[in-house]
């Protein structure tokens, strides 16, 4: 199973971010998604928590300052379908991932400018991002796409299910996301978190 969790829920890792092993995936067809603000026990105070829905299924939420969920709503990134991308490394207590919707820059910049959309980039764990969104948008602006973080997910050790390929690994993490297959992250995070090395 993948799990769903808050940024806060785990432990930042010492490891320098960009001697990390990273892979990035992504859908090949847009998906419909919903992203409002929801109710959340883990929300950071002076924050609103957005979850993101594919289907009725939850499948990302995060935190944003308060200030800035009136301007982010208005911006209607999530109008028409987007594609999603999830960029996967190792780290904590198996496999990380960090759940974007690649939006089209003029979409992205419509009526808010930098800005505006600036409180929500921040909110983004890590800068490793800018260049792996990018791709594929040299020939024309209006192709280029920008990563909007939706949430993080992670898969424990001894859940995966193709631990010779960490491509294979995030291709199926993606995908148990978009159908829905995920666990809250109440306890079985924390149970995993704290559990003693040899039990």
């Amino acid at each position: 199973m993948t799990t769903l969790f808050f940024g806060d829920m785990l432990p930042p890792s010492n490891e320098d971010e960009s001697r990390r092993e990273h892979v990035l995936v992504g859908t090949a067809t847009p998906l419909k998604l919903d992203v409002r603000p929801i109710k959340h026990d883990l929300t950071p105070r002076n924050s609103v928590c957005i979850g993101t829905f594919h289907e009725d299924r939850a499948i990302g939420r995060c935190a944003i300052p308060r200030q800035s969920v009136d301007d982010f709503l208005e911006m209607e990134l999530f109008d028409k379908p987007v594609a999603l991308a999830l960029n996967v490394r190792k780290g904590g207590p198996g496999m990380e991932g960090s759940l974007l919707a690649l939006v089209p820059m003029d979409r992205a910049s419509q009526g808010g400018g930098s800005e505006r959309d600036e409180p929500w980039k921040a909110s983004v764990p890590g800068a490793a991002y800018d260049a792996a969104i990018k791709a594929g948008g040299d020939d024309s602006g209006s192709t280029q796409l920008v990563g909007i973080f939706l949430g993080e997910v992670v898969r424990f050790e001894g859940d995966r299910r193709e631990p010779a390929s960490m491509l294979r690994e995030a291709a199926d993490m993606l995908a148990c996301v978009i159908r829905g297959q995920v666990d809250s992250v109440g306890g079985r995070v924390i149970e995993d978190l704290t559990a003693s090395p040899g039990g």
